[in-house]
């Protein structure tokens, strides 16, 4: 019996809805793919476009979305980090990194300030922010991210103008309220974080006093007892006690020795097998 007209249209205008997936589970699916085609540590561009272009859509649909823009940040850190090789290329990513940051803060902000939020949320010390973003579940990806990007920035465009620019204090305070939000946020983000800063910062007088090489250390062996199984944590680990504590340079390569002996996590391939480069040049240069 011939179904009537009215029945095609409906089903015609239905497989579309059907077919259509969320913008956030899109893009985690081609995240999860992102080490797809891979060559070493260099991903290929395909995945993590695809995971990009979906979150992208996910804070344009949902601009209030604040998990959206942690992911969109966490596959853009990708895309910089592990995709990308021309300086002008890293330049882009993390330039739109830093905005979606920014953009991400404001609206933190507002949940915790008003109107006035992000003139309070700059103001405060970092503990403080941290207790009033507690309720708020994504801050800490927001906060770490943010840190990570601004940082990255700031690498590509020079560390020493970074510095004068004060970017290196932003950094700084992202950071140290990532840690106090969650100290375990990715694999002890926030303290890998911090004790790189430390590590790596130029100390410039009246710009960055407040680098310190032991905190670099201090903040590095917290992230390595919070979670030892991130190759990254050890790596920097070491890398700290060879450029600042020369009288530590056995126990650094002793830490490295014990990293080259591992095989990469297969949920992060490419991020593993970056650290286990970075630790063989470490030690292979001594």
């Amino acid at each position: 019996m011939r179904r009537p007209a009215f029945f095609a249209l409906f089903l015609a205008a239905c497989l579309p809805l059907a077919a259509q997936v969320p913008a956030d589970a899109a893009g985690d699916a081609a995240w999860a793919r992102r080490s797809e085609g891979r060559q070493g540590d260099r991903a290929a561009p395909g995945p993590i476009n695809e995971a990009i272009a979906a979150y992208e859509r996910a804070v344009k649909e949902q601009p209030d979305n604040l998990e959206a823009y942690g992911k969109l940040l966490r596959a853009l850190h990708y895309k910089g980090d592990y995709a990308v090789l021309t300086k002008e290329g890293k330049q882009q990513v993390f330039g739109r990194g830093r905005d979606v940051v920014e953009a991400a803060l404001d609206r933190i902000a507002r949940r915790i300030g008003g109107t006035a939020g992000r003139k309070k949320l700059d103001d405060l010390p970092p503990p403080q922010v941290a207790k009033l973003a507690k309720g708020i579940p994504e801050a800490p990806h927001i906060f770490l991210w943010g840190a990570i990007h601004w940082g990255l920035w700031g690498d590509v465009y020079g560390r020493m103008a970074a510095a004068r620019q004060g970017v290196g204090e932003k950094i700084r305070r992202y950071g140290e309220v990532a840690v106090a939000l969650d100290e375990r946020f990715e694999k002890a983000g926030g303290h890998r974080l911090l004790g790189r800063l430390h590590t790596l910062a130029p100390k410039i007088p009246f710009v960055t006093g407040w680098v310190d090489r032991d905190a670099a250390v201090t903040h590095l062996r917290r992230a390595v007892a919070l979670a030892p199984d991130d190759l990254y944590n050890q790596v920097y680990l070491a890398d700290a006690l060879l450029q600042h504590h020369s009288e530590k340079a056995a126990e650094a390569k002793e830490i490295l020795r014990r990293v080259v002996q591992k095989k990469p996590d297969p949920a992060r391939v490419v991020e593993d097998e970056r650290a286990l480069a970075e630790a063989r040049q470490l030690l292979g240069g001594r």
